[in-house]
């Protein structure tokens, strides 16, 4: 098997070598368990958002919005075609759909891409600047992001349709998309290479300086932490203590190559064997095949690292898919001797807009229950009264959860 597939290597052949049944198998199970579980994902991520007004008050929730949109589409119009394609062995959908499935899938694939790197800014904004994040990140300013995204990603795959690239089956990456070998898609090639290494760039300055300022803060909270005896009788420490952050440097630190990681490895790979096809140089097979199923992965890992992460998003899901599959269970329930105990799901809800947050309340007959901020702005201190009166600073965290994540921090 290996002598073909260096020849179809070689020689640019279009027709897919024999492969052995198991790997067809293994093949076509990988890319259709990925389908479904991208499918559920993003759907689950973009449903909680557009039925929950006050998490799309934000602006990093209208980017999420249409980065799951974005990923869904894919994994709605693109994936399924690859996955028949794999079984088959052979495009058998004709020309036109080839075309506009290459069309499609360079469409959701730069829009999915350039939304990772405007939540980056969104999130630079919100940790570095906290106090100009208003007006840098308002909503006509998210939404022109989101229509550049759009419009730069449509320009981008329209171009192989008017001559500068060419869509055609290639059975390495078991789809349809840009002729990366083909003469007419050479300078294409290199355009194409930019979607990746711009956003990627602005990605690291962006996560750079959030390292920077989650240490910062963390320093600046173990002072606050100080005796008095060390610190001095006339050192304010409210002051110092609404300007620290529990967002530690190694948290910021972890959480940003997780970020930047999976970027990195869903499309890097890719980016350099199309580089080097342009350039006529030889990639192998089996080499080729794993890129392009690692750069769709990037569908299913966009809802998992952005949208499971945010702790009001994630007890939504949990709570939607216990009433599909548990049934309604708002119901009052006795519980032993404390008498009757009222669900959560049905408590109400408070919202604060102070400062941009906003505070919900699990008010259940236990008094020690803290209250949940959704979003919260850093370095901006907020004291608010639960039912036991307990006061809590929203800097860069909600029970050490919302701000696990750059790139989530709501």
């Amino acid at each position: 098997m290996s002598g073909d597939l260096n020849a179809s290597c070689n020689d640019g052949a279009t027709d897919m070598p024999s492969l052995p049944g198991t790997i067809v198998g293994i093949q076509s199970t990988a890319f259709l368990l990925l389908s479904v579980s991208s499918l559920i994902c993003n759907a689950l991520v973009g449903y909680v958002l557009s039925k929950k007004p006050e998490l799309l008050s934000h602006s990093s929730s209208k980017l999420l919005l249409n980065l799951s949109a974005s990923s869904f589409l894919l994994s709605f119009t693109v994936l399924p075609f690859v996955f028949a394609s794999s079984v088959k062995q052979k495009w058998i959908f004709g020309d036109n759909w080839c075309q506009a499935s290459g069309f499609l899938t360079v469409l959701f694939s730069a829009t999915s891409l350039g939304t990772v790197m405007f939540l980056s800014i969104d999130r630079y904004h919100c940790i570095v600047n906290p106090l100009n994040y208003a007006n840098r990140m308002s909503p006509c300013c998210t939404c022109f992001f989101t229509v550049c995204t759009w419009g730069a990603s449509l320009f981008l795959a329209s171009l192989p349709l008017f001559g500068w690239g060419k869509y055609g089956y290639q059975p390495a990456k078991v789809s349809c998309t840009v002729v990366w070998s083909d003469n007419m898609s050479q300078g294409y090639t290199k355009l194409y290479s930019l979607t990746l290494f711009i956003p990627l760039l602005v990605m690291l300055y962006a996560y750079y300086h959030i390292v920077k300022a989650a240490r910062r803060q963390a320093r600046v909270g173990q002072l606050a932490a100080l005796p008095a005896s060390i610190m001095g009788p006339r050192t304010n420490r409210s002051s110092i203590a609404s300007n620290s952050s529990a967002f530690s440097g190694a948290k910021a630190l972890r959480t940003t190559f997780l970020v930047l990681g999976t970027v990195i490895f869903c499309w890097l790979p890719y980016v350099i064997a199309i580089l080097l096809e342009s350039e006529k140089m030889c990639v192998r097979y089996e080499l080729q095949t794993a890129f392009v199923m690692v750069s769709y992965s990037s569908s299913l890992f966009y809802p998992v690292i952005y949208g499971f992460h945010i702790k009001a998003i994630r007890r939504n899901i949990k709570r939607l898919l216990a009433s599909l599959f548990c049934g309604n269970q708002n119901r009052v329930r006795p519980a032993s001797d404390a008498g009757f105990v009222i669900p959560t799901q049905v408590c109400p809800r408070n919202r604060s807009a102070s400062q941009g947050s906003v505070n919900s309340f699990d008010m259940a007959w236990s008094p020690r229950r803290e209250s949940e901020s959704m979003w919260s702005l850093p370095a901006i201190k907020e004291e608010v009264e639960n039912v036991a009166n307990v006061t809590k600073s929203t800097d860069l965290t909600t029970d050490g959860e919302v701000c696990n994540l750059p790139g989530s921090c709501v």
